[in-house]
């Protein structure tokens, strides 16, 4: 709730011109929002140039945006929204995201973290692409980018229950992926 209400006061102050608000929120969800646009995308500068827009998008429309619940729900819809405009006008067929784009590095790991990590993160992912589309995608929110069902709902214009379903649905798959081939 502290994250919302602190979010809420900063859409505010958006609203009155102030552009340290929007350079908060830019670099608070920048990173993020890039994740979940590569989520669709599978381009990283494409990614990132659709969030940019986002945030241009908020500067522009600040004087009449009318936020009153959760301004990361609504950052989240816009960036999809956003990226489903762009595979719609460009007709952009997606492809499953590889680990390779989405990795991200810790500072200063030993090697041998830094190889385990990899390694980690490459059989998570893989088994993340063979679930079913939409339980990878609430999956990822869930467990990568810290999201709360209700959020997941707001985002991706589903009920809560419909998000617990696909959670479970995408729990039970990676139960039984990693029981099949225990490393």
């Amino acid at each position: 709730m502290k994250d919302i209400s602190e979010d809420l006061v900063l859409f505010n102050r958006l609203k009155q011109n102030d552009k340290k608000a929007l350079k908060k929120l830019f670099n608070k969800y920048y990173e993020p929002l890039c994740n979940f646009a590569f989520l669709f995308l599978n381009e990283t500068s494409l990614s990132e140039e659709i969030v940019a827009d986002v945030f241009i998008g908020i500067w522009y429309k600040r004087h009449t945006l009318i936020i009153k619940s959760n301004p990361k729900a609504y950052l989240y819809r816009s960036t999809r929204n956003a990226v489903l405009s762009y595979l719609r006008k460009n007709r952009i067929q997606t492809e499953p995201v590889t680990g390779k784009e989405n990795e991200k590095a810790a500072k200063n790991p030993s090697p041998e973290t830094l190889m385990i990590n990899k390694e980690l993160e490459k059989g998570i992912l893989e088994i993340i692409d063979k679930m079913p589309k939409q339980a990878g995608l609430v999956f990822r929110l869930h467990k990568v980018d810290g999201m709360k069902y209700r959020e997941i709902a707001e985002t991706l214009d589903l009920s809560i229950k419909t998000v617990e379903n696909h959670m479970g649905k995408a729990l039970r798959f990676f139960r039984d992926m990693y029981y099949r081939n225990p490393e």
